[in-house]
This record gives structure tokens, sequence and C-alpha cells, in this order.
């Protein structure tokens, strides 16, 4: 867990810094209005996920799942905040994915990318799914 937080933390301080349209984009009314939810929620989050791995686990796991829920929550937060944050760009202040789309290049290259990537993905997830089938138990915290 608190890798996770110091990796959102990490790159939510370096990111500002990064161009100043990004900077702009982040601290300059009313976005910074709109944008203050997002931090708000993750510290929640995190301030919940604390909590809750202290006090896991409850009878007959009832309520387990709101660790996981509360990880996803943060991820997602993380990935629409860098989403929202390099938005227009495909290429961060080099190319944007309008620019992109017009480019066969870089289509070829996503699609180069994308042969080679999703058969990798694909691979290792049967795989795990071959080794660990039928290795799942009784969930005990002993």
């Amino acid at each position: 867990m608190w890798g996770l937080v110091f990796g959102i933390v990490s790159f939510s301080l370096a990111t500002p810094f990064v161009s100043t349209r990004i900077f702009n984009k982040w601290f300059s009314l009313p976005e910074i209005l709109y944008l203050s939810p997002m931090p708000t929620i993750s510290l929640a989050s995190v301030i919940f996920l604390w909590l809750q791995s202290r006090c896991l686990p409850y009878y007959a796991d009832k309520w387990s799942w709101t660790p996981f829920a509360a990880t996803t929550a943060l991820f997602a937060l993380a990935y629409g905040g860098m989403a929202y944050s390099f938005y227009t760009y495909a290429v961060p202040e080099k190319l944007t994915i309008f620019e992109a789309a017009s480019v066969p290049e870089s289509l070829f290259i996503n699609l180069l990318g994308t042969l080679f990537a999703l058969p990798a993905i694909l691979e290792y997830t049967f795989l795990s799914y071959y080794i660990f089938r039928g290795k799942a138990a009784e969930l005990l915290y002993d």
C-alpha cells in the first residue's frame, strides 16, 4: 500500500513541474476547484485503507472487499489525473492525439507495439491461470 501511495504522491508532485501548461491547468481558477476533489478523495481512500488494514479480518470475511475497492479508486483517480494533465497530447508537449491520428507512421508504430504487447499480456494471463488453477482454498488469516 505504501509503495502505491509513494508512487502517486511522487508523480503528483513532479507532474506540474514537467510543463508550464500542466502547472497552469492544475493551479489556475476555476480548474483548481474542479480538481480539488481528486486529492481529497485520494487522501480519504489512503486513510480508509490504513484503518481497514489494521482491523481485518472481520467475522466471515464481511467487508473484506473494501480495501480492494479503495485501492481501485486510488488507481482510477491517479490515471484520471494523469489523463487530465496530458490531454490532448499523445507525446507530452510534442504531438497531440489529433496530429497523431493524421500521421500514418504513428498509427503503424502503435500497431507494431500492439502486435508484440497484446500476445505477451494474453500469454502471461493464461500462464498465470494455468499455474494457479485449483490452488485456491478457504481463506484463513492464521
